[in-house]
Formats: C-alpha cells, sequence, structure tokens
C-alpha cells in the first residue's frame, strides 16, 4: 500500500511539476529589444511581436521614433508592410518577420517530433538553434512566462559574427490575441 502511494505521489507529482509544452502554444505577444551589429556599428530597436499560431505574425515598431508605427504582418504566405510616413500598405520583401515566425515554427515542431530536443530543451540544456545554413541562434535565458519555458534572451549569429541581440519583456501567452487587418 505504501508503494503504491509512493508512486502515485512520484507520477503526480511528475505531471503537475512539468511545463506547458511549447507545441501547444496558440498564442505569444512580447515586446523584444533588439541590437543589432552592423559594420561596427550598433543600432537598437524596439517593438511589439504578436504570434498566433499557425501561421500569424505581426511586428509593431516601438522604437527608434524614425520607425515609430510601422508594422510587418506575415499571414497565409504573404507579407505586408504598414509606413506611416505615407500612410500606406504594401507588399514587405523582407525576410525579417517570416524568418522570426519560421523560427518560432520550428521550436514547436522539434517540440513535437524531437524527444533528445524535448528532453533537453524543458531541463534548459538546449544553449544552440541552428537556423538555415548560416545562422546559430544562442539561448543565454529561459524564464517560464505563463507555465510555458521560452528563452528570453538571445544572441543571433551569422557564420562566427555576431549579428544581434533579442531581449524579450512583457511576455505573454495563449492571451486569445485576434489577428488584426492590414489590408492595401
Amino acid at each position: 500500500m505504501i508503494k503504491k502511494i509512493a508512486m502515485f505521489l512520484l507520477i503526480g507529482t511528475s505531471i503537475f511539476a512539468s511545463p506547458n509544452r511549447i507545441s501547444d502554444i496558440k498564442d505569444i505577444y512580447s515586446t523584444v529589444k533588439e541590437t543589432l551589429y552592423l559594420n561596427g556599428e550598433k543600432k537598437v530597436k524596439e517593438y511589439k511581436i504578436e504570434y498566433i499560431s499557425p501561421d500569424y505574425l505581426r511586428k509593431e515598431v516601438v522604437s527608434p521614433n524614425v520607425n515609430k508605427g510601422e508594422i510587418f504582418q506575415y499571414e497565409n504566405e504573404k507579407s505586408l508592410v504598414y509606413i506611416p510616413l505615407f500612410d500606406e500598405v504594401s507588399e514587405n520583401n523582407s525576410e525579417d518577420v517570416s524568418n522570426f515566425l519560421s523560427i518560432i515554427k520550428d521550436l514547436k515542431n522539434k517540440d513535437q517530433n524531437d524527444k533528445n530536443f524535448k528532453d533537453n530543451y524543458y531541463l534548459q540544456k538546449v544553449k544552440e538553434l541552428k537556423y538555415k545554413d548560416t545562422y546559430r541562434i544562442k539561448i543565454k535565458e529561459y524564464k517560464k512566462v505563463d507555465g510555458y519555458l521560452l528563452p528570453i534572451k538571445m544572441e543571433i549569429f551569422e557564420s562566427e559574427s555576431k549579428v544581434a541581440d533579442l531581449d524579450l519583456k512583457d511576455t505573454k501567452v495563449n492571451s486569445d490575441l485576434k489577428r488584426k487587418e492590414l489590408k492595401k
């Protein structure tokens, strides 16, 4: 009887102690501070990201002031940009937003299909992710947000050169975000 109770407690504790799976995320909101390193110069941007599974991502620039209010939106394989200076929506050729979306989808896919990744991720042992052939994402810090373990501080490298730092804050998960229209 004592063995059965101990086994029940052990199983119950491990079930309730495990974090929610990133593959179950329906939406994410976060403010991102991005520090870019280009030609020896450092440029800082801040923007809000809204992701709704499986294919919606919206990035709204908060700073610098010259870009404030610009909105980049990717949905159904279509990328649009709103430029407030011209009050104009046009197609966006930049891969910036679709890359961000691809990284989120890749994490969710690995969580569902790669047992080794999943085991190491939830132990915070995944310190680096490869993206495409030339990019590496180094995870500097994890944080549990609304029951989900997320990377919140990252460094991006292209080949061996550091190209960016990303810091996420004010992050919310599964907060019932709604898609916003950005029409031409």
